[in-house]
C-alpha cells in the first residue's frame, strides 16, 4: 500500500499549531509523508505564519520537511476588516527567547511549490487547506494541469446551514477562511475536478469538548503542547470561551480515517456568493439538485475518538527523543 502523501496549507493560529503537531507525528510513525508546507495569509501576515511554522519544526526536529511562502493577501484589494483572534501574531503574541531559523524556508514560491509537488506524485497527494484558499486559487490559474492531479482536496471553511439559519462565525452568514477571501473559494469550488471534502463552520461547533479537558486531561506534558496551552490560555480568555474548537484539528481528524471518524456526511454542489451585502462569502448550496454534487460536506464527527487521538500526542516525540 502507497504510503499517503500530502501538503498542508496553513495560516498558523494556534488550531493550524496542533494540526501540525498531529500530522508530524503521523508523519513519524509513517501513516503520511508531508511533502511541503505552504504558509499563506490569514490569522495573521505572512512572515508570522512563516516564524509560527518553522518554531514548531525546529520543537519537533522535524525542519527537514519542505515549507514555502503561500500568498501574502486575497485575490481583491478589498479592504477587510478582520479583527486577529488569535492575536497580532498569530499565536498570542508570546515572547520567545529565541527566533527560529527561517532561512530553511525553500526560496520557491508556495503557488509554483504545490504544482511542482504534485507533479512529482499526479494524483497521489492529497492538499489540505486550513486557512483562506488564495495560495491554491493562484496555483490553479497559473498551472491548467493542477485541478486534475491532485488526489484530493480537504478544506476547513465555510459553512452549510446559512441558507436556513444564517450561521457564520465572521459575519452573520460567513466563515473567516471563506470571508477573507471568497474570490479565491469561488475560483477553487469550481476548478477543481478532484474529490472536495469541506469541514464547514457548524460541525466544529458540535463536539463540545470542554476547554478544562484540553488543559488538564491533554495537558502540557511536550514542549510543542506546553508551549500551544500557553497560547490557548490567552486567547480562550480573551474571548470567555468554556469549549475547546481545534477547528483545524477537527479536519485533518477527519482526514486521517474518514470511515471511523466523519459520523455524518452529505453532498452537494456548492459555490460562494460574492457580491451580497449581508453574504459576501457565504457558501451556497444548491439544495434544488440541479447540479452535479462538487463537495463532501462533513457534518458529525466523533469527539470521543479524537480526543482518544489527541491524548497519543502527549508522550514526547515518535522518534525516541524524549527530552526535546
Amino acid at each position: 500500500m502507497d504510503i499517503r502523501r500530502i501538503i498542508i496549507d496553513v495560516d498558523v493560529g494556534t488550531d493550524d499549531f496542533l494540526a501540525l503537531i498531529y500530522l508530524i507525528h503521523a508523519d513519524n510513525k509513517n501513516k503520511v509523508k508531508i511533502e511541503g508546507i505552504i504558509c499563506s495569509h490569514g490569522n495573521t501576515e505572512l512572515e508570522n505564519v512563516v516564524v509560527n511554522v518553522v518554531r514548531l519544526l525546529e520543537l519537533l526536529r522535524r525542519t527537514d520537511i519542505p515549507v514555502y511562502r503561500g500568498a501574502k493577501s486575497q485575490l481583491l484589494s478589498i479592504k477587510v476588516e478582520l479583527h486577529k483572534y488569535h492575536g497580532e501574531d498569530g499565536f498570542a503574541d508570546l515572547k520567545h527567547e529565541q527566533v527560529p531559523d527561517i532561512t530553511i524556508v525553500g526560496d520557491k514560491l508556495g503557488i509554483i511549490a504545490l504544482h511542482d509537488t504534485v507533479s512529482l506524485f499526479p494524483n497521489k497527494i492529497s492538499l489540505i487547506c486550513l486557512g483562506p484558499l488564495t495560495t491554491l486559487a493562484l496555483s490553479l490559474k497559473l498551472f491548467d494541469d493542477l485541478a486534475s492531479k491532485l488526489k484530493d482536496v480537504w478544506i476547513m471553511g465555510g459553512n452549510f446551514t446559512a441558507s436556513l439559519l444564517g450561521v457564520g462565525n465572521w459575519t452573520c452568514s460567513a466563515e473567516f477562511n471563506f470571508y477573507t477571501d471568497p474570490e479565491a473559494a469561488h475560483i477553487v469550488l469550481e476548478s477543481l475536478k478532484c474529490p472536495i471534502f469541506i469541514l464547514p463552520w457548524e460541525t466544529c461547533l458540535i463536539p463540545k469538548i470542554p476547554l478544562d479537558w484540553r488543559f488538564t486531561t491533554l495537558g502540557t506534558s511536550t514542549p510543542e503542547l506546553k508551549l500551544l496551552a500557553k497560547a490557548e490560555q490567552i486567547i480562550y480568555s480573551m474571548h470567555d470561551s468554556e469549549e475547546w474548537v481545534p477547528c483545524d484539528t477537527f479536519l485533518v481528524f477527519c482526514y486521517m480515517n474518514p470511515e471511523k471518524h466523519i459520523n455524518k456526511f452529505s453532498s452537494h454542489y456548492a459555490s460562494v456568493e460574492l457580491h451580497g451585502t449581508l453574504t459576501r462569502g457565504q457558501v451556497v448550496l444548491d439544495h434544488m439538485k440541479k447540479f452535479k454534487p462538487n463537495v463532501t460536506i462533513i457534518e458529525d464527527i466523533d469527539a470521543e475518538l479524537f480526543k482518544q487521538e489527541m491524548l497519543e500526542l502527549r508522550g514526547g516525540d515518535d522518534n525516541g527523543n524524549d527530552d526535546i
